[in-house]
């Protein structure tokens, strides 16, 4: 009887002793369980640091936005001269001739200073047969002032006076030429004396100008 109350009990302490052996070995795996997903979800937290980096384009791009705004601000505004403003308008007033051009040719002024009228000319025969003049004064002088004149301009031709507005001339600088005014007449003939008049109103170079003349011939 004894024996059999040894057996039992060293069966049952070899019981206890697998239990508790089961149990630890059961406590460990789940602690390292635990490490593991703990190290786990702390390795995307620093894998987030990337996105610090990507702040150093962002402050490229407002470098290079400054850099455009400063570009357009200094920018050269080209204005044209008063002059090139006064030879467009006078162009203008002279209508386009349908001929054929025959001829050309000019004639100038003689004032004894630097201000001088300049008359261009070129005659066309229209296919109706039409003989037409145009006609473009200029002057040619070194710094001037001189505003618009209504009815400024006066060609004579074939006894026929007409008038027409001449431009306003501002320049500063050396000698150059300025368009006053682009006009057409009709011939008569083969060849015309032609007078034409400026109202100048002013003095240039220390002389009284009323009037700037030149004379010349035109002839098909």
């Amino acid at each position: 009887m004894n024996k059999i109350i040894i057996a039992l009990a060293i069966v049952l302490a070899i019981l206890v002793g697998l239990l508790a052996f089961f149990m630890i070995r059961e406590n460990k795996a789940s602690k390292e369980s635990t490490e593991l997903s703990t190290v786990q979800t702390e390795q995307p937290t620093e894998a987030t640091e990337p996105t610090e980096r990507t702040e150093a384009p962002t402050q490229t791009d407002e470098k290079q936005t400054e850099a455009t705004e400063a570009t357009e601000l200094t920018e050269p505004t080209q204005a044209p001269t008063e002059p090139t403003e006064a030879t467009e308008e006078a162009t203008e007033t002279a209508a386009p001739i349908d001929g054929e051009k025959t001829n050309s040719g000019q004639f100038t002024s003689s004032t004894g200073t630097g201000l001088e009228l300049i008359v261009d000319w070129t005659t066309y025969a229209s296919s109706d047969g039409t003989k037409m003049v145009r006609f473009d004064v200029s002057i040619s002088s070194f710094s001037i002032n001189v505003g618009s004149r209504m009815d400024g301009v006066h060609i004579t031709m074939d006894g026929v006076t007409k008038s027409f507005d001449s431009a306003d001339v501002t320049w500063s600088g050396g000698k150059t030429t300025h368009l006053l005014a682009s006009c057409t007449m009709e011939m008569s003939g083969d060849s015309a004396n032609v007078d034409v008049a400026w109202d100048f109103r002013g003095t240039y170079s220390d002389t009284p100008l009323e009037q700037v003349t030149a004379s010349g011939t035109v002839t098909r």
